[in-house]
């Protein structure tokens, strides 16, 4: 998706508080999984507002998010989970 994607910065916690065994492929560093990154989550979670990556969501999702893209004020108003990875 090339610039479409805001890749993070590299992780803040110095590297003696990171856990060497897990791996984020999103920051390409140690310290957390892939699939419990946060960054990762809310990136994924702008992509699909934009209206990318729509092939990857069930029809539910599609359903729900084309109601939040157009504005439904009951939606708005309501709080938002973002997407879970994995």
């Amino acid at each position: 998706m090339g610039q479409q994607v805001k890749w993070p910065p590299k992780m803040k916690a110095p590297y003696s508080f990171r856990n060497p065994k897990l791996w984020c492929d999103f920051h390409c560093d140690h310290g957390h999984k892939t699939e419990d990154c946060i960054s990762l989550r809310i990136e994924v979670n702008e992509l699909l507002q934009k209206g990318h990556l729509r092939e990857f969501v069930s029809e539910k999702a599609k359903a729900h998010l084309s109601t939040r893209q157009q504005g439904n004020p009951k939606e708005l108003h309501q709080p938002h989970h973002l997407a879970r990875i994995g």
